[in-house]
């Protein structure tokens, strides 16, 4: 996969991001799933899960992994995603609320990350009525 290919989101229309940008994805949702102090199972299935929608195999999504870990800071991935367009933020924050309630918990630090980066990235502030919009969507398979 070359640095600047884009990769379609086969469910999302219109949505594309480039190598640098997943990367920059995968960093925050590592924050996300780090923020409560555990990994879980559950949070990291979710991730590939999320990630498998980009049309990329597992092999892929390890390689772009291992650079989100090692070759990024996050905040060189927040400037990123800041840069990004709405519809690219909204799937941002989108996957990171995901992440957040697939352990059936909301921890304070997962809360403070979610707002941090939506603030950073200029979108509107988020509450529990998003967060619950959002995983009732995620549970219907609509995310």
């Amino acid at each position: 996969m070359a640095a600047g290919e884009l990769i379609n989101i086969k469910e999302m229309d219109g949505i594309r991001f480039n190598k640098k940008e997943l990367i920059a994805i995968l960093n925050i949702a590592h924050g996300m799933i780090d923020a409560d102090g555990k990994t879980k199972e559950i949070e990291i299935e979710v991730l590939l899960t999320q990630m498998k929608r980009f049309g990329l195999d597992y092999n892929e999504f390890i390689n772009l992994n291992e650079s989100a870990i090692l070759e990024m800071d996050p905040r060189s991935a927040i400037c990123i995603v800041s840069e990004m367009n709405t519809i690219q933020k909204q799937y941002v924050q989108a996957l990171l609320i995901i992440i957040m309630v697939s352990d059936g918990e909301i921890h304070e630090r997962e809360m403070t990350l979610l707002r941090f980066v939506t603030m950073a990235c200029g979108l509107p502030p988020i509450n529990m009525n998003d967060i619950n919009t959002t995983l009732n969507a995620f549970k219907s398979r609509t995310i």
